[in-house]
């Protein structure tokens, strides 16, 4: 039927959309959908344990927006980011910097910086580490950051332009620092706070 919108539930995982289709589809809350070899992907919202990790850094960010909007155009949680023509990522926290990009317009725009917070599902977590990793650097993000409340660390991935990204680790006891962001710091110890996680 002319005009009608798909309406799409966590029971329509797997059904082949196009781009445009994902773009224009209305979905059931609250769950997280992405597009992944033209097929849909139903997540779970992000739990209590995921968003006190992401906390300070969603603080910190936000701070420094409001504080130097020169330097960044938008800080977006749960942003949007077509990686390729089969593909409509997600991201936990997307920044946009100012810049050549200004003024582009999401998913097509790539963000500078791009923050992932580790999930227990180990599909999940191969996806942060591998299938996002390859996409993120064919687009050109310039920092990738994966938060791992599990190993109670943070990769921080940075393009070279070469085949991959450089990498730098960060021990719980260090401080997320980064040169797109002078003066931007978050403890990783107050992500993932004294205790284990379950």
């Amino acid at each position: 039927m002319a005009g009608t919108t798909l309406y799409l539930t966590d029971l329509d995982a797997g059904m082949a959309l196009t781009s445009d289709e994902f773009a224009s589809a209305d979905y059931k809350a609250p769950f997280v959908y992405e597009r992944v070899k033209g097929r849909l992907v139903v997540m779970s919202p992000a739990g209590a344990e995921h968003r006190a990790v992401s906390r300070p850094f969603r603080k910190a960010l936000g701070l420094y927006w409001g504080q130097h909007d020169d330097v960044i155009d938008e800080v977006d949680i749960e942003g949007w980011v077509a990686t390729s023509e089969d593909e409509d990522r997600i991201p936990d926290i997307c920044v946009y910097l100012n810049g050549e990009q200004s003024g582009g317009t999401v998913p097509r725009r790539v963000p500078e910086l791009i923050f992932e917070f580790v999930s227990r599902d180990r599909a999940d977590q191969e996806c942060d580490y591998i299938a996002k990793r390859a996409e993120y650097h064919a687009i050109g993000v310039r920092e990738y950051v994966i938060v791992d409340r599990f190993k109670r660390a943070a990769l921080v991935l940075t393009h070279t332009g070469s085949g991959d990204f450089a990498e730098r680790s960060l021990a719980e006891t260090e401080v997320y620092t980064t040169p797109l962001l002078p003066g931007l710091e978050v403890k990783l110890a107050a992500a993932f706070g004294e205790s284990k996680p379950s």
